[in-house]
């Protein structure tokens, strides 16, 4: 009986460990390294995948973000994300007025160079001073090497 509950205790701890570790690969591969606003000069290597990372209070509230590349030929966009900060939001989508988290927008370095990635939120459609106002923008100088 004790042996048979320590090999279940350890099938667990590798069942678990298996998950996690997955988990880990998984978010490296599609994310690579993530970079927030406090970090806007980036270095990666050409071929890497890198993640730029903001705020974002929901689509449902108005925020849009959108990425340009001064010099699409050292990095392009692969992927845009928003990661709600409510577990019950990412199970079952924001309600109205929620939907609040990180948005991770990706990208491929794709040859040596450096280049300027700006990200925008046009507020509500910026259609007035005051959504203007609630807009933002946030730019990364990204150095890609050999």
């Amino acid at each position: 009986m004790r042996r048979w509950l320590i090999w279940s205790l350890v099938a667990v701890v590798a069942v678990v460990g298996a998950v996690v570790g997955g988990v880990a690969v998984y978010r490296a591969a599609t994310y690579g390294d993530r970079y927030d606003a406090e970090h806007s000069a980036v270095t990666v290597s050409d071929g890497s995948v890198f993640t730029l990372v903001v705020r974002d209070r929901g689509a449902s509230v108005g925020d849009y973000w959108t990425a340009t590349v001064a010099d699409p030929a050292i990095a392009e966009q692969v992927g845009s994300e928003l990661v709600a900060d409510s577990l019950s939001d990412r199970v079952f989508g924001a309600a109205p007025g929620g939907g609040a988290g990180e948005r991770l927008i990706t990208f491929k370095a794709t040859a040596a160079g450096t280049t300027t990635i700006t990200l925008s939120n046009c507020f509500q459609g910026c259609d007035n001073d005051r959504r203007k106002a609630a807009s933002s923008t946030v730019s990364w100088t990204v150095t890609v090497e050999r």
